[in-house]
């Protein structure tokens, strides 16, 4: 029983003696808590040689102990620091997810202050007090380049009171814009490179199908193709229903419109540097010579208008490296997994069985080469990855650090007021509102429903709005 109050005594000595939060305390304050903790034999080593203050307590490990300049010898000591340690930091858990520090703290010194202070600006955009997280599936993209410090620095929490995620409303529209002039002329000239490489298809009998491992022991499925279209296409319905119920719908269109042109941009390329022969004799691929420059724009505008589908009476040829079919399919089934909560975890499963059979469909009819779908697959899969990987990451969003700027212009240009993992919020749309009856916040400002309250929360705020 004295253990137990004693041991509670203190705990309440850590938090209450300075009467502020942990992550402001000084080495004075670090000194006074080692005092009361009977440890004061370490106050020298830990306060007066190495200016350990209450940032430092928050983020050591059990190893900082025993490593130098620390280098504690005796066992015990180890394990009776780390655990109070331990204690402290327990109490801190809005330290860790997100960082909940106070923009006046004094600890911002040197080097480190534009770090500290660009976290701090993510944080106050993300979070607000009594937040609710929304998660990402496992079956997320960027759910495989996670860990414990890139989720204790990019996720965001969202609730009523937040800030926009995101800058000016007209900046983000603008930036939608350009990423859709973008697609769009990436889309035309690759339309017209189709055009060009089919005038230049290797003839079928000079030139017969390479060896290729799979295509050599499958037969040929002539309705394997026509599969595949479908497939896309019911991916693409699922995509806009989440695009129409997503909060931040503008952010993702956004980001499809750029990944897709960038990738099919450099479709056009391999395929124009490089003409592989037909993939299989039942293909009636001849080079077609279009004499004037009409019938070149008009068949040009058939493939843009109708993306290439053959469903829709499209037909290519000389277009291999790489698959632009497979392209599409990864690129829906990373989209729909990772702007969708852990909920949708059915849905999830579906979008990956439909990209991976879609894929052995593809090769099933015989359509393209082993190669040229493991290519679009890997390439439109880690352009995804790390480019959510850096928008993701807030480090490299500070100001004094124009590397991003240099290297990645157009990246930056649109992500540079994104400095956390984009929640997965949805929210009923416009022409839906009429019908929805539900006690939520709904945010006069901002014209969106955040999240959920409770009926105190409701009530409150209707009454604040009845008072408006």
């Amino acid at each position: 029983m004295s253990s137990n109050g004693s041991e509670h005594e203190t705990n309440n000595s850590s938090t209450n003696s300075t009467g502020s939060s942990i992550v402001s305390w000084t080495t004075i304050d670090v000194e006074q808590w080692l005092y009361s903790l009977n440890l004061s034999n370490f106050v020298g080593k830990f306060c007066k040689e190495n200016g350990v203050d209450g940032l430092t307590l928050l983020l050591m490990k059990e190893n900082d102990l025993k490593q130098a300049p620390l280098a504690i010898e005796r066992l015990v000591d180890i394990k009776k620091l780390w655990y109070h340690i331990r204690l402290l930091q327990c109490q801190e858990n809005d330290f860790y997810s997100p960082l909940n520090i106070s923009s006046s703290s004094s600890y911002l010194t040197n080097e480190n202050d534009e770090q500290i202070s660009m976290l701090l600006s993510s944080k106050q955009q993300c979070s607000n007090d009594n937040t609710q997280k929304h998660n990402h599936s496992s079956l997320s993209p960027t759910h495989l380049l996670e860990s414990n410090m890139h989720n204790m620095y990019s996720s965001c929490q969202i609730n009523s009171q937040q800030k926009p995620l995101f800058g000016t409303p007209t900046g983000e529209k603008r930036k939608l814009l350009v990423s859709f002039i973008y697609a769009l002329i990436s889309g035309i000239w690759t339309s017209f490179i189709m055009v060009v490489v089919h005038n230049r298809v290797p003839n079928v009998q000079k030139y017969p199908p390479l060896p290729d491992l799979f295509l050599d022991n499958i037969p040929h499925i002539a309705w394997a193709f026509t599969v595949s279209e479908y497939i896309i296409i019911i991916m693409s319905f699922t995509f806009l229903l989440i695009l129409i119920f997503h909060k931040y719908w503008n952010i993702i269109l956004r980001r499809f419109f750029t990944l897709g042109g960038t990738i099919f941009f450099l479709r056009s390329i391999t395929m124009l540097v490089t003409s592989l022969s037909v993939p299989g004799h039942h293909l009636e691929c001849t080079p077609l010579q279009y004499g004037t420059s009409f019938e070149i724009l008009s068949r040009c505008l058939q493939i843009f208008l109708f993306q290439g589908l053959s469903i829709q009476g499209v037909r290519s040829c000389g277009d291999y490296m790489f698959s632009g079919h497979t392209v599409v399919l990864t690129l829906l089934n990373h989209c729909i997994t990772e702007y969708t909560t852990s909920d949708f975890y059915a849905v999830h499963l579906a979008s990956w069985f439909f990209n991976i059979f879609g894929m052995i469909l593809i090769l099933a009819a015989h359509e393209h080469y082993t190669i040229d779908v493991f290519i679009a697959f890997f390439l439109t899969s880690r352009l995804f990855l790390y480019y959510h990987s850096l928008a993701n990451n807030a480090v490299l969003h500070s100001r004094t650090d124009n590397r991003l700027s240099i290297w990645f212009p157009m990246f930056s240009y649109f992500e540079k007021n994104i400095q956390c993992m984009v929640p997965n919020v949805l929210r009923v749309p416009w022409p839906l509102k009429v019908f929805h009856i539900h006690d939520e916040i709904y945010d006069e400002k901002q014209k969106e429903f955040p999240l959920k309250c409770d009926n105190k929360q409701c009530n409150i705020h209707k009454e604040k709005r009845k008072n408006e």
